[in-house]
């Protein structure tokens, strides 16, 4: 695998900024309605705090939310992006979600490799901390990820 000699401890992905859109919210929470029924339709989910800012207000929030799920896809496609199958095949990622991500809102993915360890049969397993970052500095969404490097 290229660049591998890089993935040392401290060595960051470089970021990648996204920005959260109503429209985003909104296709997140109309996919996965139209994934769980059992037809061939797209299916326009109920309104709720991820697409409408009346029924997140009426929850104390200043406006809609995103789903959490949305941020964790944003670090699980970097990972993705950045060590392809050595992330997609025996990888693993764990996330959190601390703060409210809110429409408008420019949020930085961030990878920074912790640590690299040797296996038995050769392989290596980097361990990193992964975040979306909000613009003020605060973690919205934080976690770890591991990847294996296997030998070519």
């Amino acid at each position: 695998m290229s660049g591998s000699a890089q993935w040392v401890p401290g060595w960051s992905v470089p970021t990648r900024t996204r920005v959260m859109t109503a429209e985003r919210m909104r296709w997140y929470a109309d996919a996965l309605d139209t994934c769980s029924h059992d037809g061939d339709q797209p299916v326009i989910a109920p309104l709720n705090i991820h697409t409408d800012d009346e029924i997140a207000r009426a929850n104390g929030l200043p406006g809609r939310v995103a789903d959490g799920m949305i941020s964790t896809n944003w670090i699980s496609t970097l990972l993705a992006e950045t060590f392809g199958t050595a992330y997609l095949i025996g990888g693993s990622l764990r996330t959190r979600y601390v703060r409210p991500i809110f429409e408008d809102e420019h949020i930085d993915v961030v990878l920074r490799v912790v640590s690299r360890e040797p296996g038995d049969d050769g392989a290596e397993t980097l361990t990193l901390d992964v975040a979306c970052v909000k613009a003020d500095g605060q973690v919205a969404t934080g976690g770890a990820a591991t990847v294996v490097l296997r030998p070519a």
